[in-house]
């Protein structure tokens, strides 16, 4: 495959604060790189690699990039990074001050207990067919983090934090999508709904899971859900008798940079720690009513 991507996308948040940490391998057109993004409430930090200090384990699921690991067991963390904001036309930027104002340090350690990986693959039947523009995994719907990362001054000490893992493959992000991840009491949810193309056509396709006490409730398209409404601050899938609506007061979030035929030119936003409403209904029963002002939300259209 001349275009690909892999991204990991592991998500911690503790009394102290949240943090997303996406490690990521792209290729296109025969050249490749490897990538680390950090994301708080405050910032977006990247750093690129050459493909030559990639290494990927997948046996032991250890992912290293430069000086940094990743696994099912924690992360270790020592890079230089750039803010993304940062990133673009550098023509006019002289001088060194300039430069080292957009570097941060990135130093820490993150220990993870045991991942409750769900049931089966979050993309059910749809695995299995090939060509599909992105493909997403989870790995772990809830875990514990223990541990610190340092951004330069500012210090998140993860005491007795929570993590979710899950990851994408594939060539491109979809063209529209809406993704949503947050801990509630118990376990944790997450939905993403894209619109997908498919053997010339395209489709509103779902995937999801509602994690608590120990069980998994799915939403997919390929258990009979639908998405009814999808936009920026309101996400509706309807599976049976079953409800979910998600509400989001406001928008915003920090830059993300995303896959576009392999290469990480496409930006997106991501807030990490966002204001949030979330209702599971059954008939005309109340099963969930969740706000919060500390969800994950993703929302990009061309």
């Amino acid at each position: 495959m001349n275009d690909y991507f892999y991204g990991w996308y592991y998500r911690c948040q503790g009394r102290e604060g949240t943090v997303a940490v996406i490690p990521a391998v792209h290729l296109s057109s025969g050249k490749g790189s490897c990538s680390v993004q950090v994301i708080t409430p405050k910032e977006s930090l990247y750093r690129e690699f050459p493909l030559s200090q990639f290494r990927l384990n997948r046996t032991k699921g250890i992912i290293q990039i430069g000086d940094n690991l990743f696994s099912r067991k924690g992360i270790r963390m020592s890079m230089e990074a750039s803010r993304i904001e940062d990133l673009g036309d550098s023509r006019h930027r002289t001088g060194a001050s300039k430069t080292d104002r957009n570097k941060v340090s990135v130093r820490g350690i993150l220990h993870f207990g045991e991942f409750a990986v769900p049931k089966y693959d979050i993309m059910g039947p749809f695995i299995c067919i090939p060509g599909m523009q992105c493909r997403h995994s989870v790995y772990s719907m809830k875990h514990t983090v223990k541990g610190w990362l340092s951004l330069d001054q500012e210090k998140i000490v993860f005491q007795r934090g929570l993590g979710y893992m899950e990851g994408d493959s594939g060539t491109s992000f979809p063209d529209k999508y809406i993704w949503t991840q947050h801990f509630i009491p118990g376990g944790s949810i997450m939905i993403a709904a894209a619109s997908i193309p498919l053997a010339g056509m395209h489709f509103t396709g779902c995937v999801g899971f509602l994690y608590g006490n120990k069980k998994e409730y799915r939403f997919a398209t390929y258990l009979g859900a639908s998405v009814k409404r999808m936009g920026e601050n309101e996400l509706l899938i309807r599976q049976g008798r079953y409800r979910l609506h998600v509400k989001f007061p406001k928008s915003g979030g920090n830059i993300l940079h995303a896959p576009d035929k392999g290469k990480m030119i496409r930006k997106v936003r991501e807030d990490v720690a966002c204001q949030a409403e979330y209702t599971l209904t059954y008939s005309k029963r109340t099963l969930l009513h969740v706000t919060t002002d500390r969800a994950a939300a993703e929302y990009a259209t061309r």
